[in-house]
């Protein structure tokens, strides 16, 4: 699988398998996260693994969305250096914690591409402190909860069609289209034909498009539902 299709295809999974997850494929996954970008290479993140199941449990029972978290085989805890040594300008802007946020998704497709499920957990931060003896320095990004795939359960949900990339996607200013000049016709290309059968496809195609886009983005419309009627 390439890469792309390895970052389309990834999954949140919140049900495990007993299996453990062997030595070699641990360490591949947090060489995943050694290996993310950061702020002139600073490196600030820290991976502290719990296996203990009563640790597990008490995080569990003290975040929201997390109820699966105590039959997790393994969850790693990323935390980063607060006080880092890199200039005032990078620290003023958060760069380092972002890069935490880097090694968790680093982590996470590698896991997926070796056959492990995972899913990204938001600890309640004060417990995690308590309970892991996180020092003040170091500030909670997140956690992934690591372990293959339970075969009867499976995924914890089905693939979702994402939103067009039109929606989420400006040109030279926020919320500017690409589309300028009438007639142009990008945004037929641009918009799949889920979205095109939308009030949200047709808000965009009247934001940001000519009268010339609209009627045709109608015409197109109009064909897609006489077809879809016909079968």
């Amino acid at each position: 699988m390439d890469m792309f299709e390895l970052i389309k295809s990834r999954r949140a999974v919140r049900s495990f398998a007993l299996k453990e997850l062997d030595k070699q494929t641990l360490e591949k996954i947090l060489e995943a996260g050694r290996y993310a970008p950061s702020p002139l290479n600073c490196q600030p993140w820290h991976f502290t693994l719990i296996r203990n199941k009563e640790r597990l449990k008490h995080l569990a029972a003290a975040a929201k969305h997390a109820s699966f978290l105590s039959k997790a085989p393994i969850l790693i805890i990323v935390t980063v250096n607060k006080v880092v040594e890199i200039d005032d300008w990078l620290l003023q802007h958060k760069q380092h914690l972002f890069s935490g946020a880097a090694a968790m998704q680093n982590m996470w497709l590698v896991a997926w591409s070796l056959g492990v499920g995972c899913c990204w957990v938001t600890l309640d931060e004060t417990a995690t402190r308590q309970l892991i003896s996180i020092s003040d320095d170091q500030e909670i990004i997140g956690a992934l909860a690591l372990g293959y795939m339970d075969k009867y359960t499976g995924m914890s949900h089905e693939a979702v069609e994402r939103k067009p990339l039109c929606f989420m996607t400006s040109f030279e200013e926020f919320g500017k289209g690409e589309c300028d000049t009438e007639g142009c016709y990008t945004c037929l290309k641009l918009i799949p034909k889920s979205a095109a059968m939308s009030s949200e496809g047709e808000d965009y195609i009247k934001y940001f498009c000519g009268q010339e886009c609209y009627v045709a983005w109608q015409k197109r419309t109009k064909k897609w539902l006489d077809d879809q009627s016909k079968e």
